[in-house]
C-alpha cells in the first residue's frame, strides 16, 4: 500500500501517519480495464474507491425531452495524478449509487467498505470523525454548487418562458 499517495488524497490529509498505517490495512486493491464499468447509476454500493492509477470518468443518464432517450452525461474525468476519490456515500452504508463511473485507462482503485470503515471508527473514533469531516465537506460543496446550477437554470427558464 502506497501511504505517500495516501497522504495526499484530501480524505486522509488530516490523519497522523500511524493513523493513516490503520486505514491502509483496510483497504483493498482492485484493478480495473479500459471501458469497464465500476459504478452504475441506481445500483446499490458500500464501498468507496481512491483513483491510485488510471482514469475514470463519472456520468450520469440524461433523458432528452423529445424522444425520451436516456444518454450518458459526462460531468467529471479523474485521473490518479490528482488522488481523487469518488462514491465515498458507499462508506455511510447500502446506498443508491447517484453516477456511473467508466474506465477510461486500464488502473487500479484503492477500496474501502462501509464494514471496515465502521471498524475503523468503532476502534479510533478520532480517525472516523477526520474521515467523516472531510466526506461532509465535500458533500457541502456538491451541494453548494448544485444549489447554484439550480439558481442557473431556474434563471433562465424564467427569461426564457418570459419572450
Amino acid at each position: 500500500m502506497d501511504l505517500a499517495f495516501l497522504k495526499k488524497v484530501n480524505l486522509f490529509k488530516e490523519l497522523t501517519q500511524q493513523e493513516l498505517k490503520i486505514v491502509a490495512s483496510y483497504i483493498k486493491i482492485k484493478k480495473f480495464k479500459k471501458d469497464e464499468i465500476i459504478i452504475s447509476e441506481n445500483e446499490l454500493g458500500d464501498e468507496m474507491f481512491i483513483l491510485y492509477q488510471g482514469e475514470v470518468e463519472i456520468s450520469k443518464k440524461m433523458s432528452m425531452i423529445d424522444d425520451q432517450e436516456k444518454i450518458d452525461k459526462t460531468f467529471v474525468r479523474l485521473n490518479s495524478e490528482k488522488a481523487d476519490y469518488f462514491g465515498e456515500v458507499g462508506i455511510l452504508g447500502q446506498q443508491n449509487r447517484t453516477a456511473n463511473c467508466r474506465a477510461k485507462t486500464d488502473g487500479t482503485l484503492y477500496c474501502l467498505r462501509h464494514k471496515d470503515f465502521l471498524k475503523i471508527a468503532k476502534e479510533n473514533p478520532q480517525i472516523g470523525m477526520k474521515i467523516m469531516m472531510e466526506i461532509a465537506l465535500k458533500l457541502a460543496g456538491h451541494l453548494e454548487k448544485t444549489n447554484r446550477d439550480v439558481l442557473k437554470l431556474t434563471t433562465a427558464l424564467i427569461y426564457a418562458l418570459k419572450e
